[in-house]
């Protein structure tokens, strides 16, 4: 499915989340930030996140930090990437890499009952943003 597709399919509710990768959560945030301005794109991809996470039975596994956190950095490279989800994704490949958020936030932090409810500021000042330029080589 296209990055659209997706998030179709996610805001729907048609969305199974055992096939919903990591992948397709940054391209259908990629494609929502392409739609919406900030806010208005955190606040429907929260809602569409947290809906997935209730049907599959697993409200606990939604964090708004991570959601957050995941849309910041997202939007911030948006502004220095492709209109393209593939090229995108080619430019910033740690964002597909498992602990992508760990210069900033510590696992007790990202855990944390808190951390699921409300969006944390980071915890740690960790060179996130030269990842990205590293990345582009």
């Amino acid at each position: 499915m296209t990055p659209g597709e997706t998030l179709a399919a996610l805001e729907a509710g048609r969305m199974d989340a055992a096939q919903f990768s990591h992948r397709d959560h940054v391209l259908s945030a990629w494609e929502l930030l392409r739609q919406e301005e900030f806010f208005a794109a955190a606040h429907r991809y929260a809602a569409a996140i947290r809906r997935l996470a209730e049907a599959a039975g697993a409200p606990g596994k939604y964090s708004a930090t991570i959601t957050f956190a995941f849309l910041s950095l997202i939007a911030e490279r948006m502004d220095a990437s492709a209109d393209d989800a593939e090229t995108f994704l080619a430019d910033n490949p740690d964002l597909l890499a498992p602990g992508v958020l760990a210069p900033l936030y510590s696992a007790d932090r990202l855990a944390s009952a808190l951390g699921r409810r409300v969006a944390l500021m980071p915890d740690r000042s960790g060179p996130v943003a030269l990842l990205s330029t590293a990345a582009r080589g």
